[in-house]
């Protein structure tokens, strides 16, 4: 198992680390192709576990919300989300005319989707624009998510004791949250201070703030996924990447990290770290 994770990290890390280094539409392409791949795992996971959950409908929002958050930020996001209210509103009443018992439980589980893969992960977008410089706060983001999610890992392999969730996941251990969350602001105060030139704002500092911040964030995405994954009755949201799951596996913490990224953004815009 450690080998198939190590195998494909050693493809899938460098090959989203240069989309964004390289930025631009090019990013925005393969991110919105992400997203919508991870919004049809959600619904598959759903659906197998006896919910009716629509793939176009899902897939189909969650293309408009990166459109949206590409083309006018944050201005087009509410007239989405209403839409997309409506539609799976509109879906639910016909399900329960139907037959369908579940019906509420389907329109919570779409309202559920968008917000946590399609809202959260489209804060990419927005560090994808290169106000602080150019694209090296979505870099650090990326690289601080991964290396918090790598420490955890091996130090919570190794020398993990103390469960946090035991019932929800008892491979979560307290030596590896600490662990994750160390390695975050030890790296996050190195790439603040080798970044430093090129980022307005961006101090070792600010850095090492940013990377503790991102331990507790990776942690907490990785325990919802959980959650999501032992309420629907699957051990992983599909095979795509040998080792780690599905695209949504990998995504757990990533979505957390777009929205810690971005608020870390508001925050160098705003000069608070000045």
């Amino acid at each position: 198992m450690l080998r198939q994770r190590a195998l494909s990290a050693l493809v899938f890390v460098p090959l989203v680390l240069a989309l964004a280094y390289l930025g631009g539409l090019i990013f925005e392409l393969f991110w919105a192709a992400v997203l919508a791949f991870a919004g049809f795992e959600f619904v598959r996971m759903a659906r197998r576990a006896g919910f009716q959950l629509s793939y176009p409908l899902t897939i189909l929002f969650i293309l408009l919300i990166a459109f949206s958050r590409i083309k006018f930020e944050y201005q087009g996001d509410w007239i989405v989300f209403i839409g997309f209210l409506f539609a799976v509103s509109v879906v639910g009443l016909f399900q329960y005319e139907h037959g369908d018992e579940k019906a509420f439980s389907n329109l919570i589980l779409h309202l559920f989707c968008f917000v946590y893969v399609g809202f959260s992960g489209a804060f990419a977008f927005s560090l994808n624009r290169g106000e602080t410089g150019e694209n090296w706060l979505l870099l650090l983001t990326i690289g601080l998510v991964w290396l918090v999610d790598a420490g955890a890992y091996l130090i919570g392999s190794r020398f993990g004791k103390q469960t946090i969730l035991p019932r929800l996941s008892p491979k979560k251990t307290l030596e590896g949250f600490l662990g994750g969350t160390l390695v975050g602001i030890l790296f996050g105060a190195l790439l603040g201070w080798l970044l430093s030139a090129r980022m307005s704002g961006l101090t070792p500092w600010s850095g090492a703030l940013f990377g503790g911040i991102m331990g507790p964030a990776a942690f907490f995405g990785d325990a919802v996924m959980s959650l999501i994954k032992r309420t629907l009755g699957v051990k992983d949201t599909g095979n795509l990447l040998p080792g780690h799951g599905g695209v949504l596996d990998r995504l757990d913490s990533m979505l957390w990290a777009m929205a810690v990224g971005e608020l870390f953004r508001q925050a160098i815009l705003l000069g608070i770290f000045k």
